[in-house]
């Protein structure tokens, strides 16, 4: 029962994306090539799995952050910013890389047991607000500016 959306799925590895696709059942996936309303996309998620194939893939990873902030349960494995704040079991799931079996049973995980969504829920948008809030960020860029 589950529905595949890929959001802005393109690039090198394009070809190699449709191919996969393809194995799919009709109807099981959604390809999105841009959208302009990431807030409204996030809130369609049960889950959100965002697992990058080793620790240099992900420049900064603003999609960790942005996930979080919605309050979408998630999967990732460590890279860019992820690797500052993300903590496996208490604000997201984390897999090893290129790992497809791990993906499946943290999503599984994160669908049966209500408790552990509940605890990533809270615990990651807390993780957001303690590292990123605005003022925090202004601080620190104050420091930097003035030191």
């Amino acid at each position: 029962e589950a529905h595949l959306v890929l959001a802005n799925a393109q690039g090198d590895y394009t070809a190699e994306i449709n191919s996969i696709l393809k194995q799919l059942p009709e109807g099981s996936y959604t390809e999105i090539q841009f959208e302009d309303d990431l807030a409204a996309l996030y809130k369609v998620f049960d889950v959100f799995v965002h697992v990058p194939i080793d620790a240099q893939a992900e420049a900064f990873g603003q999609t960790y952050v942005e996930a979080l902030a919605a309050e979408i349960p998630s999967v990732f494995t460590l890279s860019g910013v992820a690797r500052e704040f993300i903590v496996d079991n208490k604000n997201a799931l984390v897999v090893n890389y290129k790992n497809p079996e791990e993906i499946f049973l943290a999503v599984k995980k994160i669908l049966v047991d209500y408790n552990l969504r509940s605890t990533l829920v809270i615990n990651g948008s807390n993780s957001i607000v303690s590292k990123f809030d605005q003022q925090i960020m202004i601080n620190k860029l104050m420091q930097i500016y003035n030191s």
